[in-house]
Order: structure tokens, then C-alpha cells, then sequence
């Protein structure tokens, strides 16, 4: 800007300052009269507001007069507003909005100072003009800045929150009415259950089996909080008037890795229990899958997973004579007992599977109780061999020589 436009500018700015009180009130009944955040229903009391406007509008009037500071001070009340407002909840564009409408007062007021000085020409005008929205940007960007900087940090502790918040009733305090009634309250859950609870393996490269199960939880509308602990993704997902079946069918139709999903419960004090369940049904899968594993489809498995030490006695003692024998006789007696199994212990059935007579797999079951000295007759033996059977396929490592049979077992 030439020196002599500055000059009339700068002596119009220190007048206008002097009329900052009028200048606030009427910038205040601007905003208030078009902006309903503002009006007194809204989300900053007019008293705030008018403090606010007053502080913003004497900044802005000193940096046109030529008042000297450092950037980070002559911005720091608009920071400031930006920041509260954020607080508050007041949306940015409303707040933009504020800043705009406080633009044409402001202009008026200086230009009304100019008129009758030799500058009051077009080429003044412009200048003047163009001066003002320099620093109403300026200072408007600072309000962005503020409002965006805090905005995060709302959402970090909020973020923050929940997590401590799923962790208590992960700990088990949902059983108290009061932590409760703040834990569905803060992780946007309704009241009452059923509820249940969801467990996968978190892929820090891949990170997507996470966002599969958040995805098919949306899709079917389900409320749920989520939370990454350790190396698992886990969900509290309300089931509403949905049967669990819903919530199992939803995600098996775009399964992207192992997924364990609990029963349904009731209360929160359940959430330990519940969680627990879930992590028991994930373990039922194999590493490498992309399944779905429903605590109630799978307990079986998941007997034999809560109790390794147990599953692994009784495997040597159901099984143990089999694994005794050389690989190769093992191996074949083992995949047989396991397609028997499968297939409703029907040997004709067995026999198309393993492309051998009927015969073959009598005699083959007989050998297997020659060897145990037991028979496939006796219920107790015959549940015995079935538990044996899933420890060799889920418990690999509870027996390392056990673990070169595993992938020899099918499981039709």
C-alpha cells in the first residue's frame, strides 16, 4: 500500500478503535440475529460472544493501525476463539461464518472514518478494501488452526476415554451400576443387552481385518465400540432384536481373516467372560484362515483349547498306541479314524472318500481297537478318540511330535 494510503488508513483504524464498544455491539447483533449457534439457545452465551468479538475486533483494528507484534501474539486471540469454539461444539463454518459477518462492519466503520480526507478516491477504496480481508484472512486462518488443533485433541481424549472405558469392563467393574451406566453412555451402547463380543487378529501391516468386521457391523446396522489391545482388534456389539446368527452371517459373507465371536449376554459384568469366549473361538482356526468361529458352533474345539494340559493327556491316552506305531501305519489309521468321524462313522462313506473298499476301513477301525484294546461301541472311548482327534488338529504345540500329523488329518 503507497505511504500516504497507509497513513489514512492507520489514523482510521486508531478513530475506529475508539468506537469499539458501539462496533462490538453491532457486530454482535449481526451474528446473532443470522447465526443460530450464536443466539441464545445456542452454544455461546451472548456475554462470551460479545467479550470475544470485543478481544478479536480491537486485534484486528491494532494490526491496521500499525501496531507491532510478534505473529504468534497478534494471532493468539484468534487461536484462542478458534479453540474454544471447538470446546463448545460450535461448527467451524458457523464460526467462519461469524468472522465473515464481522468483516462488513469493521470495513464500514473504517471507510466511513476515510470519507472527506484527500484519499477517497476508488484507488483508496480498493486499497483499504484489500488491507482489511488481508488481515480478516489472516486472522481467520488462525482461527481454523486453533479450532482444527483442538478439535483432535477433543478427539484423542475422547478416544482416550473409551479405551479406559472398555478396559474397566474388561476388567470386570461393568458389574457396577454406575460404571456401567457411564460405559454405555460413553462407548454408544444401548440399554439393555443382548449383546456380544468380537475378537481378530490385528495385522499392523494389513490392518484389515479390523475395518471387515467394523464394515459388516455398519452395514447391518449394528451399535458397537471398538478397541485395539495388544496384537487383537475387539468389539462390544449390541445385538438388539437380532438373534447372534445375524451378526455371524453378516460377517462370513466377506471374511477377511480369523474372526472369534462370543455368545450372547446380557449385563456388562459379562464382558470378561464374554471376551474370553470369543478369544477360545478364534483359537479354534487355523492361523492362515479367513473364518468366522461362533463360540456355540465350536465348543468342542473349545474345550479342547481351554484345557491344553488335560486335551493332551487324554489324547495320549485315547490315541496313544496309534502314535506309537511307524509313520506310515499312523498316518493312515489317524485319517481314517478322522473321514470315519466326519462322514456320521458311516465306513461305506469313508471308503468313497479314501478310494478304498468298505472292507478296508473295518478292518482298519478294528486294528485301531486291537491296539487300544477298546471298542468304537463303547461311548466313553468313542468320545475319547474324537477329543484326541481335535487336540492333534488344534494343539499342535502341546506335543511337538505330535505337529508333523496335523496336516495329514483332514477334516472333510
Amino acid at each position: 500500500m503507497p505511504a500516504d494510503s497507509q497513513a489514512v488508513l492507520t489514523a482510521a483504524a486508531r478513530r475506529v478503535l475508539d468506537q469499539l464498544p458501539e462496533l462490538t455491539r453491532r457486530i454482535v447483533g449481526l451474528i446473532v440475529a443470522r447465526e443460530a449457534m450464536y443466539q441464545s439457545a445456542g452454544a455461546v452465551p451472548q456475554d462470551v460472544l460479545s467479550q470475544s468479538v470485543g478481544n478479536n475486533a480491537r486485534q484486528i483494528l491494532e494490526a491496521l493501525a500499525g501496531t507491532k507484534r510478534p505473529a504468534d501474539e497478534e494471532l493468539a486471540v484468534a487461536r484462542t476463539t478458534g479453540r474454544r469454539r471447538a470446546q463448545q461444539g460450535v461448527p467451524l463454518e458457523a464460526v467462519l461464518r461469524a468472522y465473515r459477518l464481522a468483516t462488513q462492519p469493521i470495513l464500514n466503520a473504517l471507510l466511513a472514518e476515510i470519507r472527506g480526507t484527500p484519499y477517497e478516491g476508488l484507488a483508496a477504496f480498493l486499497e483499504v478494501t484489500s488491507a482489511v480481508m488481508k488481515v480478516m484472512d489472516r486472522h481467520s486462518e488462525a482461527v481454523v488452526a486453533g479450532y482444527r488443533q483442538t478439535e483432535a485433541e477433543l478427539r484423542a481424549r475422547d478416544a482416550q476415554r473409551q479405551q479406559a472405558t472398555f478396559d474397566a469392563l474388561l476388567e470386570g467393574r461393568g458389574g457396577d451400576p454406575e460404571t456401567a451406566a457411564e460405559a454405555l453412555s460413553v462407548l454408544g451402547l444401548p440399554s439393555p443387552g443382548p449383546y456380544a463380543f468380537v475378537v481378530a487378529p490385528f495385522d499392523i501391516a494389513a490392518h484389515h481385518t479390523f475395518s471387515a468386521a467394523q464394515d459388516a457391523c455398519a452395514a447391518y446396522s449394528y451399535s458397537a465400540a471398538w478397541r485395539i489391545r495388544g496384537d487383537r482388534e475387539i468389539g462390544l456389539l449390541a445385538l438388539g432384536n437380532a438373534p447372534v446368527s445375524r451378526l455371524i452371517a453378516a460377517l462370513r459373507r466377506n471374511p477377511v481373516g480369523r474372526v472369534g465371536v462370543s455368545g450372547p449376554f446380557e449385563a456388562l459384568h459379562e464382558v470378561p467372560e464374554a471376551h474370553r469366549m470369543a478369544e477360545i473361538a478364534l483359537r479354534t482356526l487355523p492361523r492362515q484362515s479367513a473364518e468366522v468361529a461362533w463360540i456355540e458352533e465350536r465348543l468342542p474345539e473349545a474345550l479342547v483349547i481351554s484345557s491344553p494340559g488335560l486335551a493332551t493327556r487324554l489324547a495320549r491316552q485315547a490315541l496313544g498306541p496309534l502314535l506309537d506305531l511307524p509313520a506310515e501305519e499312523r498316518d493312515v489309521l489317524l485319517q481314517t479314524l478322522a473321514v470315519w468321524y466326519h462322514n456320521g462313522r458311516s465306513a461305506a462313506r469313508s471308503a468313497e472318500l479314501l478310494f478304498c473298499h468298505r472292507n478296508t476301513i473295518l478292518n482298519r477301525l478294528r486294528r485301531i481297537e486291537s491296539l487300544s484294546g477298546r471298542s468304537l461301541e463303547d461311548h466313553r472311548f468313542l468320545l475319547t478318540c474324537y477329543l484326541g482327534l481335535l487336540t492333534l488338529q488344534h494343539l499342535p504345540e502341546a506335543r511337538p511330535e505330535w505337529a508333523a500329523l496335523i496336516n495329514r488329518v483332514p477334516t472333510p
